[in-house]
């Protein structure tokens, strides 16, 4: 489908296209009053993940050649900063184009309701880091992995099993990310809206994680990569929240008996998404189990009040 855009690979014309946009317009007003009126505490949360959802607006969209409106991307009335871009990826599989094409859109829409809820304080998008190079933050990644080479290029858009691996490891932080900040907010209605989409954070990294699940099977090295990238993610202060995809033998609470999983689901034995804090996010983002300000995916730092990683802990 080289050359077809994602509106017209949907079926939408560009007519509808413009009609979903100002409806989606139009929905804003209906955030609830209440969700406007939220502590420091909890604004300071929602911008660190407009900083995460920013990285992940942005990847996706390149993936599948759809720009994020500009618009979306500011604070304070000044224009976020422009990315280190990325490419569009040569799908063969028309069905895991289409869900990419779904993913990069629910990425776009997180921005709108998390920026209407910050209002004025939303911060703009800082300097972001999806390009492909030998020093770019996707071949740090994968180099300190152990899935290339030391030295070596890492383009998540030259093939389709690039590009799940560098999927698979932003949905293992976006959803760490989303669990780990859930207990620190304080309105229950921005709550809500804060969990609807780590719900869809959750999914869409099923659905990553059972396409190499499954080509998998015949491809053994996508399980192994995985599990390589799931093993570096520990590394940088990543706990338990970094899982791979293999078979695994595991027991339950409560119970003597154990069982054999795929790993389809990122989550713990007790059948929950692990967390962890925006600090540790950082870790990950930043590419380092040091604690700086700056680095990976955000050569300048996210924007906001958050900006410092942790020191590595278990």
């Amino acid at each position: 489908m080289t050359g077809v855009s994602p509106i017209a690979a949907l079926g939408v014309s560009r007519r509808g296209a413009i009609i979903g946009a100002a409806a989606m317009g139009a929905a804003l007003a209906t955030v609830p009053k209440l969700a406007r009126a939220q502590s420091a505490s909890d604004i300071e949360a929602l911008n660190f993940i407009l900083n995460l959802e920013y990285l992940l607006a942005q990847f996706a969209s390149a993936a599948v050649a759809t720009v994020v409106p500009v618009d979306r991307l500011t604070g304070n009335d000044v224009a976020g900063t422009p990315v280190i871009p990325g490419r569009a990826v040569t799908f063969t599989d028309t069905a895991l184009q289409s869900a990419i094409i779904e993913f990069a859109a629910d990425s776009r829409n997180h921005l709108v309701p998390i920026r209407v809820i910050i209002g004025a304080l939303s911060v703009r998008q800082p300097l972001i880091d999806i390009s492909a190079g030998p020093n770019a933050p996707f071949s740090v990644a994968m180099q300190r992995a152990g899935v290339v080479a030391a030295g070596a290029t890492f383009d998540p858009y030259a093939s389709e099993e690039n590009f799940l691996y560098a999927m698979f490891l932003l949905k293992n932080i976006s959803v760490a990310a989303y669990r780990g900040l859930a207990p620190t907010i304080s309105n229950r209605v921005v709550l809500q809206n804060f969990t609807g989409i780590l719900g869809t954070e959750s999914i869409h990294a099923s659905v990553i994680r059972s396409y190499l699940y499954a080509r998998g099977a015949t491809t053994p090295r996508l399980r192994e990569n995985a599990e390589k990238i799931a093993a570096f993610q520990r590394s940088l202060n990543g706990g338990q929240a970094f899982l791979g995809v293999a078979p695994t033998t595991r027991g339950y609470p409560g119970s003597s008996s154990t069982g054999v999983v795929a790993n389809l689901t990122p989550t713990q034995a007790n059948g929950e998404v692990a967390g962890r804090s925006a600090a540790q996010t950082l870790n990950q983002l930043y590419l380092t189990s040091s604690s700086v300000t700056s680095g990976g995916f955000f050569p300048e730092g996210v924007n906001g009040t958050i900006r410092a990683s942790a020191r590595a802990s278990a």
